[in-house]
């Protein structure tokens, strides 16, 4: 049921480990407002179908579903924060090179996979739908910021560089919801003194992780949400 009482706070996520992992420390954190996860199971900035020029559009639409699935209005809405992994998008194509592996290979410097022609598309379209979405303050009347884990969630909380079993992502969901929803000061702390932590304001931080092999290593500025909800 919708608290009428309350502002949504809408997070827009790649899968549900994401949702398991953070909502419930959101929810101690953002106790004045209402805060959901909208689920695209997949990655919206990796779909064939999303371009840059339609990616506002596309996100738009992911609003919609989660908004006439609970029957809330968009003046409900305080915020929308998208929640996206890097996945190496902004490395140069001569770093991303041919390996026989099952899996794509995402190294410090370097992408391994048995088909790069297809990894540099990819890596073009989902880097231009990045930086489109991270110059859009707005979907419609609805403010929207987009935050990234560099490579992947379990990359900057876990600091794994793995290729993972849903198992293995449910695992550590779970211990990292249990040990932080307890102690929100001490998962604001972790994320904004850490090494991964990249500092400067919102547009320093996406200037960053486009340089050079930034986007394979493990960064993320989800500490600013922070920052700039307490400035308001």
């Amino acid at each position: 049921m919708i608290n009428r009482t309350k502002k949504i706070i809408l997070f827009i996520a790649e899968g549900p480990t994401d949702e398991e992992t953070l909502s419930p420390i959101l929810k101690k954190i953002f106790q004045k407002e209402d805060v959901r996860f909208h689920i695209v199971h997949g990655d919206l900035t990796s779909n064939w179908s999303v371009t840059a020029q339609n990616a506002i559009k596309t996100v738009n639409r992911h609003i919609d579903t989660e908004r006439k699935r609970y029957g809330f209005e968009k003046k409900d809405i305080l915020k929308v924060i998208h929640l996206v992994d890097i996945d190496g998008a902004f490395i140069m194509e001569e770093k991303v090179v041919y390996g026989a592996h099952e899996e794509i290979l995402y190294l410090r410097d370097h992408i391994e996979t048995r088909s790069p022609e297809t990894v540099i598309k990819r890596n073009k379209q989902k880097s231009q739908i990045l930086s489109r979405l991270s110059l859009t303050g707005k979907i419609g009347s609805i403010p929207y910021s987009i935050y990234y884990f560099s490579r992947n969630l379990e990359h900057v909380l876990h600091n794994s560089s793995n290729n993972l079993t849903n198992e293995e992502k449910v695992n550590y969901a779970d211990a990292f919801a249990d040990r932080y929803s307890l102690d929100p000061a001490a998962f604001l702390s972790f994320l904004s003194g850490n090494d991964f932590t990249v500092p400067g304001d919102y547009r320093d931080t996406w200037e960053f992780i486009s340089e050079g092999a930034n986007s394979l290593n493990r960064y993320s500025n989800f500490h600013l949400l922070f920052t700039d909800i307490s400035r308001k």
